[in-house]
Order: C-alpha cells, then sequence, then structure tokens
C-alpha cells in the first residue's frame, strides 16, 4: 500500500469503533480457551488500534497490558478510553512498529494480535513473537483466511492484489505448529463480528469522501464490503490460541 493511502486509511479509522472484524464477546471466547492454569500478568498487545480488545484483556484478566501501535493518535483514544474505565495503571501504550519485536521487552505471559499479524507476515510475526513470550505462554492471533478450497473468482482477484500471502485455515495451523506453538484452539469469527465493523465504518467512510472526495482507497474499502456481503461464506478470520513449551522440569 502506497503511504499517502496508508495515512488516509489510519485517518478513516481513527473514527470507527475498531479497526477490524471481532468483538467483546470474541476476544473472550479466546480468552476462555487458555489454560486455566496460565497465569496471566504481563500481556503484548499488538496492533492494539483504538484498544477494542485492548480494554477486554485489562478487565478479564486483571493483567497489566503493554498495547502497541504504528499509529499515535490510536493509541490517544485508547488512554482516554482506559482513564474511563479506571484502567490507566494498568494499560501502557508504546508507538512502533510490532515487527521490531526486540524492543518490546519479553517474557510476557500472553501476546495478543487480533487482524494485524498479517502487517509483517503471518510466518514471520510468529517466529518474531515467540522469543518475547515466556516459557509456556501463549499467543492469540486472528488471521483472514480461505474457509473454502474454491473461493469465489471476484474474491480470489480481489485478495490477490489486497493479501496475496491468504492461505486456507489447515496451512495457517500447520505454519503454527511448524514454528514451534502447540495449538490449544481455533474458531472462526462469527459473521456478526464482520457485519459490526462495516456498520461502524459507513459514517466515517461518508464523511472522509465528504471532505476529501472520491479517492482510491476509499472505493477499495467499500468494493472490500461489497466483496464480504457476496461472498462472505468464502473466507473470514480465524481465531488461532496457541501456547509455547514450558521449561523442562
Amino acid at each position: 500500500m502506497e503511504t499517502d493511502d496508508l495515512k488516509l486509511l489510519f485517518e478513516l479509522f481513527e473514527n470507527t469503533p475498531r479497526q477490524g472484524p471481532g468483538s467483546v464477546e470474541t476476544t473472550r471466547r479466546a480468552l476462555r480457551l487458555l489454560p486455566a492454569s496460565l497465569r496471566v500478568e504481563r500481556v503484548l498487545d499488538l496492533g492494539c488500534g483504538t484498544g477494542g480488545s485492548t480494554i477486554v484483556l485489562a478487565e478479564d484478566t486483571g493483567a497489566h497490558v503493554t498495547a502497541v501501535d504504528v499509529h499515535p493518535p490510536f493509541l490517544a483514544t485508547l488512554r482516554a478510553r482506559a482513564l474511563e474505565r479506571g484502567l490507566a495503571d494498568r494499560i501502557t501504550t508504546i508507538a512502533a512498529d510490532m515487527a521490531n519485536a526486540t524492543s518490546l521487552g519479553a517474557g510476557f505471559d500472553l501476546i495478543w494480535a487480533e487482524g494485524s499479524a498479517y502487517s509483517i507476515g503471518f510466518e514471520n510475526a510468529l517466529r518474531l513473537w515467540r522469543p518475547l513470550l515466556r516459557p509456556g505462554g501463549c499467543l492469540v492471533v486472528t488471521e483472514l483466511v480461505w474457509f473454502v478450497a474454491e473461493p469465489a473468482e471476484r474474491a480470489r482477484a480481489f485478495f490477490a492484489s489486497e493479501y496475496p500471502d491468504m492461505r486456507d485455515e489447515e496451512t495457517r495451523i500447520a505454519q503454527a505448529r511448524s514454528a514451534g506453538y502447540e495449538m490449544l484452539g481455533s474458531f472462526r469469527l462469527p459473521a456478526d463480528d464482520w457485519h459490526a465493523y462495516y456498520a461502524g465504518l459507513e459514517a466515517p467512510l461518508r464523511d472522509a469522501i465528504a471532505r476529501r472526495g472520491e479517492l482510491g482507497i476509499y472505493a477499495t474499502t467499500r468494493l472490500e464490503q461489497e466483496i464480504y456481503e457476496a461472498c462472505g461464506d468464502d473466507y473470514g478470520y480465524l481465531c488461532l490460541v496457541m501456547q509455547v513449551d514450558a521449561e523442562p522440569t
């Protein structure tokens, strides 16, 4: 994506409830797949946006959450939300590229990445983030995948340009295992998460077009929604819940 388009996209999503499909219910469903024995005191939320998952993580785990995003205005919104919810002392924001893993610390009990791993490559993300976990720590990722062997041509053509590395569920699970993770569970995000995401995008997109005119990045965003409405049974987000080995006893 061109730099100018990326800036426009960030600007657009500053005013949306979420920056990608997901929900409080989906975050909590993934949390329930974590081992009951897992002690969660330090969480790293990568590509946190305005905190759609960050707030839930802080409230439901009681842990301290380090929330990372490359776009500072997202983090400003998150800090304001955390203050309103009485969580300011348990959420730390860092403006950083999540590809620069070594700058983020280590020894995390849980790493969370809803809809963000694709931006640095799924397999690359698994490799870069594994050393950040403590022994026995867990990684939760949501990743865009194909649900069918032969997706609709319209969807296939769109993602050949927008996400050429998109794969099917089985491939991503196999890649996670090859990277040294144990799969604890996986599930598909419900269609309601997608519908709510696009509903939250309508007004900001309309305002952006009124302010800046009909630009290509806005047309692509509208096209993405149209393709999901027509072909959404063929693809979607897969949530993968994984764990690394504990130290030998």
